[in-house]
């Protein structure tokens, strides 16, 4: 038993659950490169975040790389949840298969670890089952050994450093940057002013 238990681990994705009966969602948003938003049958729409996985935020390098990944992955297709709960912003947390037309579904999480598009998310790798613990911890390795996606930069951040980060920076001053070219050479200069606001009338 245990050697099943790790050579499932150490491989590639496992096969989706027996979910017979499973509810079908579909795609109607790619928020960013892990979180989505699906709708049912009856029209009732919510957000999911994929589980375990972490990818960069927005406004981070490889941030808008990962939402067209998974967008263009998702959006419009088919998918099933397996639900693992709710995160604390109210979102569904779940492992994300979308419907193939032929042979075995794809699991999201999984892939966009594999093709180096998002971090396991070790803070919470002690809810995972350590079977599917082992299978992300390996894809990421293999995504890094390989300078996958986010790993042709050897120094990418987590998201949540860059996150941690954010939350440390001061406010921005308020200082406006002017840029203009100079013709002779083509270099940028900025000039940066302080701006005050105008009295109100």
């Amino acid at each position: 038993m245990l050697a099943a238990v790790v050579l499932t681990g150490c491989g590639g994705p496992a096969p989706p659950p027996d979910g017979g009966g499973a509810s079908v969602f579909i795609v109607v948003a790619v928020l960013d490169g892990d979180t989505l938003r699906v709708r049912d049958a009856r029209g009732q729409v919510r957000t999911v975040r994929l589980a375990a996985i972490d990818a960069p935020e927005l406004d981070q390098p490889g941030g808008v790389q990962a939402q067209s990944v998974l967008q263009a992955w998702a959006l419009g297709r088919a998918v099933t949840l397996e639900e693992r709960g709710d995160d604390r912003h109210g979102r569904k947390l779940a492992v994300v298969w979308r419907q193939q037309e032929e042979g075995p579904a794809l699991e999201l999480n999984h892939a966009l670890l594999e093709h180096g598009w998002a971090w396991h998310y070790r803070a919470h790798a002690d809810e995972q089952r350590l079977a599917q613990r082992w299978r992300y911890a390996a894809a990421e390795r293999a995504a890094r050994s390989a300078g996958r996606g986010l790993w042709a930069d050897p120094d990418a951040m987590p998201p949540w450093e860059w996150r941690r980060l954010k939350r440390r920076s001061p406010a921005p001053s308020q200082r406006v940057g002017a840029a203009r070219i100079s013709g002779s050479c083509q270099r940028w200069f900025w000039a940066v002013r302080r701006t005050r606001p105008r009295a109100a009338p």
